[in-house]
């Protein structure tokens, strides 16, 4: 347990502990098998915090003291229960392509940028933390590794540890996929990955959030017309820096959910990477026009839906294009184009993440981990979206200043 001290301090750590399963996990699932997709990925974390107000209570400190501990004790209990379904997190990584699911445990207070790309300490592909505030509140903060999983799979174990908190039962085992989905490695002639191809970078970038409420137009989705309007502000907005002032040639990469997409369908309790991307491009302005970015985004969509996303899938084509070319992926020439990216979870309820003490009062994640990124959430009250935007300094500086934002 972190707990938050008065100035000039900021932070002073209570208690630094390593959780492990309650239970030790069978020899037959010994060795979790990374996909390709996982492969690709640095060794990243995802990270999420939940911000919890002050317990009314009428007792003194020390009662209010030993409640916190109490807390903490039974999320660490929690913890422990869960991780019997969430192994792998309890594991270690071996040469980027296997993880070691040996019961080592999870870390429990974490230090360092969340969305850096090397494994924390010993390690540890999970780690957690419970701040106290010195107005009463609780922040919940978890980081797990993006080689096991995605936003989905970070839900997923939220969910589940929050239920265990609550003294209920999960409700389904999660299903770690590994590599039984998407084409192994081998089949491509390329071999398991040595090293990580896709790495965070956020330098000399800011990150700032926006509530952007319902929008008029008809039937797109929250994603889609979010997404188009903050590339579209984007691309305005690195206009200005030119000395031209005109627009470059820019594209939107949309991560993915194949989950439904798959046949047969996968739960959304598949732990994995299932992801892949679709695209929209413009080189002009008038290809920002809002209804025609929503128009096209819809179309891409569309054709994604009718692709085998596993035989065909946009991600992993990229990857393996781009290694064979010796390239990273995604990666262009200083003058050939913008890559802008947009990852959504408006559909995971992370505003009802219960751990005993009621739902969260806000959410979010931290600076990262690709610059020109888009991070779409559902907003507090369920509408509208709220939107992490991560840009270099002075692109944000004319982003924000759009009207179209205001």
């Amino acid at each position: 347990m972190a707990q938050l001290a008065l100035a000039p301090s900021l932070v002073s750590i209570c208690d630094k502990s390593i959780i492990k399963p309650s239970s030790l996990t069978p020899s037959t699932l010994k060795y979790h098998k990374l996909s390709l997709v996982d492969q690709s990925l640095s060794n990243m974390y995802i990270p999420a915090s939940f911000f919890y107000p002050k317990k009314q209570s009428s007792t003194d400190d020390a009662i209010n003291s030993h409640e916190l501990s109490h807390i903490t004790h039974l999320r660490q209990k929690s913890l422990s229960q869960t991780l019997i379904s969430y192994y792998p997190y309890a594991g270690r990584l071996i040469h980027n392509a296997t993880v070691d699911c040996n019961d080592m445990g999870t870390l429990v207070f974490p230090k360092g940028l969340p969305w850096s790309n090397n494994v924390y300490e010993d390690g540890n592909l999970l780690v957690a933390q419970v701040s106290q505030f010195d107005c009463g509140g609780i922040a919940i903060s978890t980081c797990l590794s993006h080689k096991i999983g995605d936003g989905c799979s970070v839900h997923c174990f939220l969910a589940d540890w929050a239920s265990a908190t609550r003294n209920l039962s999960i409700s389904s085992a999660p299903r770690f996929v590994g590599d039984s989905v998407f084409i192994s490695p081998q089949n491509n002639n390329i071999g398991p990955l040595i090293a990580p191809i896709i790495e965070s970078n956020v330098n000399e970038c800011i990150q700032k959030t926006f509530v952007i409420a319902e929008s008029g137009l008809q039937n797109p989705t929250r994603a889609e017309i979010v997404s188009a309007l903050l590339f579209k502000c984007a691309t305005k907005a690195a206009s200005k820096l030119t000395s031209h002032c005109s627009m470059r040639p820019s594209k939107l990469v949309h991560y993915l959910n194949v989950r439904t997409m798959t046949k047969p369908h996968l739960p959304r309790n598949a732990i994995g990477n299932l992801l892949s991307v679709f695209s929209v491009e413009a080189t002009n302005e008038e290809e920002t026009e809002l209804s025609r970015l929503v128009r096209n985004l819809r179309k891409e969509v569309e054709v994604a839906y009718k692709k085998d996303q596993v035989e065909q899938n946009e991600l992993i084509v990229e990857i393996v294009e781009s290694m064979r070319k010796g390239k990273l992926p995604f990666e262009t020439g200083d003058d050939e184009c913008d890559m802008y990216f947009c990852s959504s979870v408006c559909k995971f309820p992370y505003y009802s993440v219960d751990f005993g003490w009621g739902k969260p009062e806000r959410g979010g994640v931290p600076n990262g981990p690709f610059k020109k990124m888009f991070f779409l959430f559902d907003y507090q009250t369920g509408q509208g979206v709220e939107a992490s935007v991560v840009l270099q300094n002075q692109q944000m500086n004319a982003f924000e200043c759009d009207e179209q934002l205001l």
